[in-house]
């Protein structure tokens, strides 16, 4: 595709940086699959195989800041610690691949931090422009709720701890937030565990980390 837009008569720098821009998300996304396919590859020659026994791979794919990927992996069964049978990925586990839905997390930032600031269509314009993935406005109401209702679950999850005096740690700190436009938002840096995400009811509250 390089070779085709360098032979291409004169155009527009606008239109040049979008060609540009098309094909290097393109590159981006089929990196990732082959690289997403290769660990989870090492990951089946090295695993536990008493404990994880292979069922086959699975297509799928995830929405990021430059398309969608699609790439295959290995899904494995094995028991709990009760001995119920579950089934999980290990690559997903071992890339802490936390998503929402399908949507990776650093797309799922992006459209929250966008949607603070303008309509759920206008969001989704800006994130399809800028992106390269294309996602509609319905799309954008849809991942909010998704990320309202997994709010909802870890901070439920927190109190049933507290009340069961299940609180992990020893030490009283004031907890740690964000806030944009009205919306609490999680700290996370290369140092630190991720926090939980909060809303206004919570602000006064301390927790036990």
């Amino acid at each position: 595709m390089m070779s085709t837009i360098v032979k291409e008569e004169l155009i527009s720098f606008k239109e040049l940086e979008k060609k540009i821009f098309a094909y290097v998300c393109g590159l981006a996304r089929e990196i990732t699959g082959h690289m997403l396919e290769s660990y989870d590859k090492e990951l089946a020659e090295s695993r536990d195989k008493k404990q994880y026994r292979c069922k086959g791979k699975r297509q799928t794919s995830i929405k990021t800041v430059y398309g969608e990927v699609e790439y295959s992996r290995n899904v494995y069964r094995t028991e709990t610690e009760d001995g119920q049978a579950a089934h999980v990925f290990l690559l997903d586990q071992a890339m802490q691949m936390d998503k929402i839905g399908l949507i990776s997390t650093n797309l799922a930032e992006k459209i929250a931090l966008t949607v603070t600031e303008s309509p759920y269509r206008v969001t989704a314009d800006i994130i399809s422009s800028a992106c390269g993935q294309s996602i509609s406005a319905g799309g954008v109401w849809n991942m909010m709720q998704r990320l309202g209702e997994r709010i909802d679950e870890e901070e439920c999850h927190a109190v049933k701890q507290m009340n069961a005096g299940q609180a992990q740690g020893d030490k009283i700190v004031p907890v740690l937030f964000e806030e944009m436009d009205g919306v609490w938002l999680n700290m996370q840096d290369g140092h630190h565990k991720k926090m939980k995400k909060l809303n206004y009811s919570q602000v006064s509250r301390h927790k036990k980390v």
